[in-house]
């Protein structure tokens, strides 16, 4: 009923409009359902489904009935603020012509429970008026009836799929999304490669991967293959699979030198300038995060942008990072920069405890409560109380400290006059 409503709150309430939804089945002797009567009302009121040929002619808003012709895979994209989204297409038609479906976020993510032959009720936003007109969807449904068009030559290409042996360079963390028929899917990303490059792989039935880790070689079969923005690109539905295999698999790196704007590329760096996480709000009103940081190999250094979720990784001078699948693009003040969005890995190469026996002050920072000694400034993994001075024995790794043994000291007072005592005499 939601769905009808739509098409004529602009002419009476929602209750009014159930009212009369009510009284067409009452009068029908309950021989029709909900979606009839509604159907009905709406008709009453001068907003009846119109065919896909007067699409061209539709208000901002028509409804309509269409049969799945063809159904392109879902793909990713970046938004300016580097948040990510998802769109699909899917064409149908009827007997009075085409029309080509633009799926956006959520919907796109549903697109797996529509079949080539299914019958749609579609509630969109008609755009261009060509031969096949364009359709945002506001909803879509399945309709009982009966559409008979001429399918010949009406089907995009569908996608090949094929098997691969591959290592699993990222694994992202399974994402929700709303199937067509209102119930709650889940879709994971993950970015693969092999001694041919790096691609972007979006497994729709996260099972698949259950039991596997990144770093691990892989063959993957019943893969859909595609182009997208960032080269091939890859999605696995519930009827591929994934198994493991022993081979050794070595992804070629670029290295800085070789990047140039408006590529894609993979390298591998070390940290040497690194800046806390932000917020920001994205145009569509979400919370994000972003984080700047510089890296160097033996070519040179450049800076790296962070979006999103890959944002949160703690990451500390002196860290050797791996980034795969990463887009070179001018900065606001005209350098070279890569940046870590969608369809891209980041990757922080494990480094070895070491243990420490330090003095020092434990201070705030903005990543978080440190540990301030005469040389080097760690990160605790648990906090403490600011401003007291400590000596502390534990293990460090990648910058952060975690402590074994903990004691207070008193503060020297003649050595913290000696050095109030320096900092007056410099100029």
């Amino acid at each position: 009923m939601k769905f009808h409503y739509l098409l004529v709150d602009d002419l009476l309430g929602k209750e009014e409009f159930e009212r009369r939804v009510e009284e067409k089945v009452a009068e029908s002797g309950d021989l029709l359902d909900e979606q009839t009567a509604a159907m009905l009302v709406v008709k009453d009121l001068g907003r009846s489904h119109v065919r896909i040929r007067d699409l061209a002619g539709a208000s901002s808003l028509a409804c309509f009935f269409g049969k799945v012709l063809s159904i392109e895979e879902p793909r990713e994209f970046e938004r300016p603020d580097g948040t990510t989204g998802l769109v699909a297409n899917v064409l149908v038609g009827d007997e009075t012509g085409r029309a080509r479906l633009t799926l956006w976020d959520e919907k796109a993510g549903g697109i797996a429970e529509i079949g080539v032959g299914d019958v749609l009720e579609v509630l969109g936003r008609p755009k261009g008026r060509g031969k096949i007109p364009d359709v945002t969807v506001v909803a879509a449904q399945e309709a009982a009836c009966e559409i008979t068009c001429d399918e010949a030559e009406t089907s995009a290409p569908q996608s090949s799929r094929e098997d691969l042996e591959v290592r699993l360079i990222a694994l992202g963390s399974p994402r929700a999304f709303t199937r067509r028929d209102g119930t709650p899917g889940e879709m994971v990303e993950a970015v693969i490669g092999n001694e041919e490059g790096v691609f972007r792989l979006v497994v729709w039935a996260p099972a698949i991967l259950e039991g596997f880790r990144a770093g691990e070689t892989v063959v993957i079969r019943g893969a859909a293959v595609k182009d997208g923005e960032k080269g091939i690109e890859y999605s696995l539905g519930e009827a591929g699979s994934i198994t493991r295999t022993e081979r050794e698999i070595v992804v070629p790196l670029d290295t800085i030198a070789d990047v140039e704007e408006g590529g894609a590329y993979s390298l591998s760096g070390t940290v040497v300038q690194v800046q806390p996480a932000r917020s920001f709000v994205t145009r569509s009103g979400r919370q994000s995060l972003v984080r700047n940081l510089v890296i160097a190999d033996r070519t040179g250094e450049i800076p790296v942008v962070i979006w999103g979720e890959k944002a949160e990784e703690h990451l500390a001078v002196g860290d050797t990072l791996e980034v795969y699948n990463v887009s070179a693009r001018k900065g606001r003040y005209g350098d070279l920069e890569v940046h870590v969005s969608w369809g891209s890995a980041l990757v922080i190469l494990a480094k070895e405890e070491v243990e420490v026996e330090v003095e020092g002050t434990i201070i705030p920072t903005r990543q978080g409560t440190a540990l301030e000694t005469a040389d080097a400034c760690y990160l605790l993994a648990e906090p403490l109380p600011v401003g007291y001075l400590v000596r502390a024995r534990g293990t460090v790794y990648r910058g952060v400290i975690q402590i074994s043994h903990l004691e207070s000291i008193t503060p020297d007072r003649d050595a913290l006059q000696s050095r109030l005592d320096r900092l007056n005499e410099k100029p």
